[in-house]
Parts: C-alpha cells; sequence; structure tokens
C-alpha cells in the first residue's frame, strides 16, 4: 500500500470511529438516560475487547501489520484511545513490569484528571 493510501485509510478509518463512538453514546443516552457516562464506558470496554482481538489477528497473521495500524489506530484511535491505555497497560504487566504497569495507570489517571482540572480553571 502506498504511503498516500495508508494515510487516506488511517483518516477515513478514523473518521468512521468517532461516527462510531458519537452513535454509542447517543444511543446509551437514549436507552438509559444521562445521568452517567455509560456511552463512554460502553466505548472504553467494546474499543479495548476490539484492541486485543485485531492484535491477536496480527500476530496469526489474519491481518497485515499495515491493517492493523489502521484499525488500531485509526479506527480505535477514533472510537475510543482508552484501548490503548488499557493494552499497554497489560503489555507491561505480562512482560513482568509489574511496577512500570503500577506507575503508567496511576500516572496516567492522576495526570489525566490534573490536566482536565488544570484545563478548566485556565479557561475560565
Amino acid at each position: 500500500m502506498s504511503h498516500f493510501l495508508h494515510v487516506l485509510a488511517l483518516a477515513v478509518a478514523g473518521a468512521v470511529g468517532t461516527l462510531l463512538r458519537a452513535g454509542c453514546t447517543t444511543l446509551a443516552v437514549k436507552i438509559f438516560g444521562p445521568s452517567f457516562p455509560w456511552g463512554t464506558l460502553a466505548a472504553n470496554v467494546v474499543g479495548s475487547f476490539a484492541f486485543g482481538a485485531i492484535y491477536a489477528l496480527t500476530r496469526s497473521r489474519a491481518i497485515t501489520p499495515e491493517q492493523e495500524t489502521v484499525l488500531l489506530v485509526g479506527l480505535l484511535g477514533g472510537f475510543t484511545s482508552y484501548s490503548s491505555f488499557a493494552f499497554q497497560s497489560v503489555s507491561l504487566l505480562e512482560s513482568g513490569r509489574g511496577a512500570a504497569a503500577l506507575a503508567y495507570m496511576a500516572a496516567t489517571n492522576a495526570l489525566g484528571l490534573a490536566a482536565v482540572w488544570a484545563g478548566i480553571r485556565c479557561s475560565r
């Protein structure tokens, strides 16, 4: 696949992932109401499952590394980036780097929450 077609495939997959995320959120609000972020929870769980499945399919050579990039970075990147966080955490744990995994998980959550708070405070 040429570089241009690969970039185009990433962009299209990202757009599709974004639309799927919006649809997931809209559906969850219609079904459960807006009192809890069900759509985000569903996107994160479904995206994490899909990430694991796509990773395994690439390792078994059922899909190519180029297809993996389009699906993981494009489609799932548009759908949820949480799946990357979850996968990287599991990878660290599976490689025997438990302390690094815990540090990564704690830092991602703490710094992410702090960054949202800071962004809100700085924008007021």
